[in-house]
């Protein structure tokens, strides 16, 4: 169940135009359990339509176990 977003960073690595197709995605890089939570944290990518990644970052979200 998920309790709150704890935190968020991020870099813009290239430029976005209007008419791009951009491709998000989130992968678990790590699980951190802490007593009855957990906080579960996610690393962010963001690929244009040609393959360029134009955002990285991560994610930190608590969980109930």
């Amino acid at each position: 169940m998920f309790i709150s977003f704890l935190e968020l960073s991020c870099t813009f690595l290239a430029e976005v135009h209007s008419g791009d197709t951009l491709y998000p995605a989130l992968t678990v890089t790590g699980l951190e359990p802490q007593g009855d939570n957990g906080v579960v944290v996610t690393a962010a990518t963001v690929h244009n339509q040609r393959g360029v990644l134009v955002l990285s970052g991560q994610h930190k979200h608590l969980l109930r176990r």
